[in-house]
């Protein structure tokens, strides 16, 4: 009779021993580790991750904020959303309009809100791929280089480093100074 214990696995060519019990093939596969150590060992990705949605939720609030501050100066008094939450480029047409009817000889902050338009694009981009294509921690080989993967809208593999990750939250952050600047 086959005796299996908690360590074996059966599979179609296993060599049984002469008392009939499989073999220890247990190490050639590996077991899967403790949930609390992946979450240590990938702290610094989850924290990047973690920064990246809050720098992005904390622009879309302020912008919220600068917007209805310039509408409040401007004598207009309705809040400044309705009851959708306005997307970032409604937000960013928004204020464009306002600067435009305040300063309507001087075109410098609108150029500026373009650039930062412009940047924005390319972050919310970025954003987009991490959050939806998420598929999770890149190999140990390529662990300091590229800690993790994503698959964009083609499904294709795109490796992402923690530097990556870093530049795009340091320059979401300064657009919103620029724009809070306006």
């Amino acid at each position: 009779m086959l005796e299996l214990n908690d360590d074996s696995v059966v599979g179609p060519r296993e060599d049984v021993d002469g008392r009939g019990t499989m073999t220890n093939v247990a190490r050639k596969f590996r077991r899967q580790e403790d949930p609390v150590r992946e979450a240590q060992t990938h702290e610094a990705l989850l924290c990047g991750i973690g920064r990246l949605i809050f720098a992005w939720g904390k622009l879309e609030v302020q912008l919220e904020q600068k917007i209805a501050q310039l509408r409040r100066a401007a004598g207009d008094v309705r809040s400044a959303t309705g009851r959708t939450k306005p997307t970032m480029a409604k937000m960013l047409s928004e204020l464009r309009a306002i600067i435009s009817m305040r300063c309507r000889r001087d075109n410098v902050q609108l150029v500026e809100i373009a650039e930062v338009e412009r940047a924005i694009q390319q972050i919310d981009k970025f954003r987009t791929l991490v959050l939806q294509g998420f598929q999770g921690p890149g190999d140990n080989g390529q662990s300091e280089e590229h800690p993790f993967l994503c698959r964009d809208a083609k499904n294709n593999v795109i490796s992402i480093s923690l530097d990556e990750l870093n530049g795009e939250i340091s320059r979401l952050d300064a657009c919103r100074e620029r724009l809070l600047a306006l």
